[in-house]
């Protein structure tokens, strides 16, 4: 499948990303057309709950100008990493001067509908971004479990999701600081016996404390989910 370069990678425009400003912080987000839509797999661990739930249509990502859009940036990256890292690395270059000229901080997610490890991605004096950003943090959701077996980047925080399919990779983090992310019909107070905290009030999850539970509640399709991956109070 043909690809056409994308002038822009990172957005703003998510209404989520927009409610950072408040806490000090101009978010940039990388979306990828999730799962399998661009006929490679760049969520490897999503489930089918996930994969129906995935918030890929939501708001603007109804237009398939948008969803074109995100086909296109998966396989620029790819078929051609290198000049994807590197325009990536120019984006936020330029964002992070932005972001000092409005008096806020840059944040960046880099799987906003994808579960890919940019840890391992090095590109530029054999650094990845994180390192090559060490003043920017940068945080993800992630379902792939080993991620938290490595040495990540200091500014690189990841949040572990719940799927109806991850119960023992659950039991295996519940025991260690990791967040866990669980979306809920309705927040209860605590979770696998641990205090849960709204994930909705921002997506700054690197300012979130730890061994706490990131309630996310239930939005579009996952108001209807009946797999499991939305857990009902």
């Amino acid at each position: 499948m043909n690809y056409k370069p994308q002038k822009k990678l990172l957005s703003f425009n998510n209404f989520k990303m927009q409610k950072s400003v408040k806490f000090g912080y101009l978010t940039a987000i990388l979306h990828l057309a999730p799962y399998n839509l661009s006929g490679y797999n760049v969520c490897p661990k999503a489930s089918q709950g996930c994969a129906l739930a995935c918030l890929n249509t939501a708001g603007r990502g109804q237009m398939n100008c948008v969803q074109k859009a995100r086909i296109n940036k998966t396989l620029y990256f790819l078929k051609d990493r290198q000049k994807f890292l590197e325009h990536l690395f120019k984006e936020i270059t330029t964002y992070e001067k932005l972001a000092q000229s409005k008096n806020l901080k840059l944040a960046i997610r880099l799987n906003g509908t994808s579960d890919l490890p940019w840890e391992r991605y090095k590109f530029k004096d054999n650094k990845n971004l994180m390192e090559l950003f060490p003043n920017v943090p940068f945080y993800d959701y992630t379902k792939i479990l080993n991620r938290f077996n490595q040495v990540l980047p200091k500014n690189y925080n990841l949040v572990f999701s719940r799927s109806e399919s991850n119960e023992n990779e659950i039991k295996e983090l519940i025991t260690t600081d990791n967040n866990i992310a669980v979306v809920f019909n309705k927040l209860p107070k605590k979770y696998l016996g641990r205090r849960v905290v709204t994930g909705d009030e921002s997506d700054l999850r690197f300012l979130d404390p730890k061994k706490t539970i990131i309630g996310l509640l239930a939005k579009g399709r996952a108001k209807k989910d009946n797999s499991g991956f939305t857990v009902i109070n």
